[in-house]
């Protein structure tokens, strides 16, 4: 009865955490996925995500299952600690729970939780080999396999991955095929699609170009703290260390020095799996666990609200449904200024960048930049109480 207990509460605080996402609206990552944009990541998970576009309430499925897999993978946390006593199982349960990366980016549609989730099983495997994942190769490669075509980050844990593979009793050939098929896969279909790869490199050098080293290293180490709630992120680097986990410490430093060239709030979770493996490989770490859990509620008592989205309504949505509401139903809508694919997925209508040919084909224009043609214009007329200028043509012109 207490498991169920607590799998409806984990469920209650599932939701809850949808909504107050929802709240805010899309943001340009999420609309990717939505959409199924084929950049920057490969197609497995935004390949099923973008399936559902035309079904209703497809932003409330994914965030729902989102949070689920994020919050319910505490089972899964448990079991790295399969002969140890309660309290310790409990007590690294709750170390995932409370971890802040984990709390906020519940409920978000992105591809580092689920990168995160697979990074998870693979730290299970490493920790816990035993004869019978000789057997489970194939499926462990498979895993592989999904995790690269789910996201490129996932690449980040191939040390982990190798050591899982190296110490099974296989042929040379077939560990080798199991670690370096799935990422010859990765190159291929990357090689059919440069614009992915394109996009990654971009988002590098705009990380690059956006402070020093001093400023780059600050973010990874502040994305090191959210993702353990610097309890967990302490102790779980330091029980890498100490177990010599070498894999582990390798996937670590690979985490953060991508963060560092390629900097995004988001991939704080990639770092808790690690933190995670390393607590359950030096499970003396938790021999207080009183004083554990009280030091990481504290913590996460005060990193968590600093580490949450923008509580603002996204500016795209509020647009679209004000639009909507002044019987913009038909037609075309042109955006001047550079904009995100949030304002595609919020529209029912045709999105197209703002030319001034344009205007006389269009129902409404939305100024992010500078638009002056359409100002001048007979039959316009500008919506008020709206966070961006915004342009509509009266409905009996368009009519007409």
């Amino acid at each position: 009865m207490r498991r169920i207990l607590t799998i409806i509460g984990l469920e209650v605080l599932a939701v809850t955490l949808v909504i107050v996402a929802m709240s805010h609206g899309v943001t340009t990552d999420e609309a990717k996925y939505l959409l199924n944009i084929p950049y920057p990541h490969p197609p497995l998970l935004r390949g099923i995500v973008g399936i559902t576009r035309f079904l209703p309430g497809q932003e409330f499925f994914w965030r729902l299952m989102f949070a689920t897999l994020l919050l319910q993978a505490v089972w899964f946390v448990i079991s790295f600690l399969p002969d140890r006593e309660h309290t310790e199982r409990f007590a690294l349960g709750c170390l995932w729970i409370l971890s802040a990366a984990v709390f906020t980016l519940a409920g978000q549609i992105l591809m580092a939780p689920a990168t995160a989730l697979f990074a998870l099983v693979f730290c299970r495997l490493l920790l816990q080999q035993d004869e019978d994942s000789e057997d489970m190769a194939g499926w462990i490669a498979l895993l592989w396999l999904a995790s690269l075509f789910t996201a490129y980050q996932a690449i980040l844990f191939v040390p982990i991955v190798f050591t899982v593979f190296w110490r099974m009793r296989l042929p040379l050939g077939k560990k080798l095929l199991c670690i370096a098929g799935p990422v010859l896969l990765l190159v291929i279909y990357s090689a059919t699609n440069p614009f992915a790869v394109a996009s990654m490199v971009t988002a590098g050098e705009q990380n690059a170009g956006a402070g020093t080293l001093f400023d780059a290293l600050r973010g990874t180490g502040r994305l090191w703290i959210v993702g353990g709630s610097v309890v967990l992120s302490i102790l779980g680097t330091i029980g890498m260390v100490s177990s010599r986990r070498w894999s582990l410490v390798l996937s670590l430093l690979l985490v953060a020095a991508f963060i560092t060239v390629s900097f995004r709030p988001y991939y704080c979770i990639l770092f808790t799996p690690l933190f995670i493996a390393g607590v359950a490989a030096h499970p003396r770490l938790l021999r207080m666990p009183a004083i554990t859990l009280v030091l990481t509620i504290f913590f996460s008592a005060f990193i968590v609200p600093r580490s949450l989205p923008s509580f603002d309504r996204s500016p795209a949505r509020v647009t679209m449904q004000t639009l909507a509401a002044n019987r913009v139903t038909e037609g075309m809508i042109l955006i001047a200024g550079p904009f995100g694919h949030e304002w595609q997925y919020e529209s029912s209508l045709t999105v197209r960048r703002y030319g001034p040919r344009l205007i006389d084909s269009s129902r409404a224009v939305i100024c992010l930049a500078d638009c002056p043609e359409v100002r001048w214009r007979k039959n316009w007329r500008i919506l008020p109480g709206l966070p961006v200028e915004v342009w509509m043509r009266t409905l009996a012109a368009w009519k007409k």
